[in-house]
């Protein structure tokens, strides 16, 4: 038996599944898979059809599916189940939470940091990282700012839950998704930034966690860069988009200017996705510049590029 591009042990089998390889080493103590298999030379190996299942094994947990029961579907099952779970024609359906936006607020501004942070892994695990992105990360993000300017929380509380929001999705976005095998290869490549003068982050790193659910690669420049290089950066990287924030805090004259010096700029074959609350956002122009107010519009925006792809 040839062995050509297998995964010969566990951190192979991360690079080729999205895995971390001590969740894979957990489930191997726990259920006994993934299971190494040795071919006739004596080689240890982990077979396609392993990797495949532990791929849409990851999308599903991802999607809120509990691992026990995944685990004791065959490849037919998982697909069809990943299918429906990912069939949305009319976008992403909000699921009933055990804590409400209003109660995070004031958990914040009570200094209840800790009970906020544990209610957000409970919904992760409840009711998957995609459904905690679109009915928790991103309205809590508006009424965390609202709540500040009415003064129901502080400077310093607002900072907190920034902090615990990252915080929450980090540590799924390092458990799910690894930076390397299969995800360097991913397409469509999405550049994620912001303008000069804009040092709001948050968004960046939603939308981040929702293209990666959708098998994307997402390379996140960080805040406050200039046009020229963002556009280096696009070139550099050869990106598929270019996707920067705009918050309500940036003038809509600069949004607009922004967006017109790159769609000027970048190469013919990058598409610019602009998001955010900011008029400039909505009022933008450009045969190539899509506009986005919501995080649930992206995986069907990802599915249309893919299509255009062929």
């Amino acid at each position: 038996m040839k062995l050509q591009n297998v995964p010969g042990d566990l951190f192979d089998l991360a690079g080729e599944t999205g895995l971390s390889p001590e969740l894979l080493r957990l489930w191997q103590v726990q259920s006994g898979f993934p299971a190494m298999e040795h071919s006739d030379e004596g080689h240890s190996y982990f077979p396609d059809w392993q990797v495949r299942r532990l791929r849409s094994i990851r999308r599903l947990i991802a999607l809120g599916e509990p691992p026990a029961r995944l685990f004791e579907l065959e490849e037919d099952e998982l697909a069809a189940l990943l299918e429906y779970r990912t069939r949305a024609p009319a976008g992403i359906v909000a699921t009933p939470a055990a804590t409400t936006v209003a109660e995070y607020v004031v958990m914040l501004g009570s200094n209840a940091f800790a009970e906020v942070e544990a209610a957000m892994q409970s919904h992760v695990v409840e009711h998957g990282l995609e459904d905690f992105v679109v009915t928790v990360g991103a309205p809590l993000c508006t009424a965390v700012g609202l709540a500040w300017e009415q003064g129901r929380v502080t400077i310093a509380q607002e900072h907190v839950f920034s902090d615990l929001l990252v915080r929450t999705l980090r540590a799924c976005v390092s458990t799910l998704f690894q930076p390397f095998g299969h995800a360097l290869q991913a397409r469509p490549r999405v550049l994620l930034c912001t303008p000069r003068g804009e040092t709001h982050v948050l968004g960046l790193a939603m939308v981040e966690v929702m293209l990666l659910l959708q098998d994307c690669r997402a390379i996140h420049l960080g805040a406050g860069l200039p046009e020229s290089e963002v556009v280096r950066a696009a070139q550099d990287i050869d990106a598929d988009i270019v996707a920067i924030s705009f918050s309500l805090a940036h003038h809509p004259a600069r949004t607009l200017a922004v967006l017109a010096a790159l769609d000027a700029s970048l190469p013919s074959r990058t598409d610019i996705w602009a998001g955010g609350n900011n008029v400039g956002v909505r009022d933008g122009r450009g045969t190539r510049i899509s506009g986005f107010r919501s995080l649930a519009d992206i995986p069907s925006a990802v599915e249309a590029w893919r299509q255009r792809q062929g």
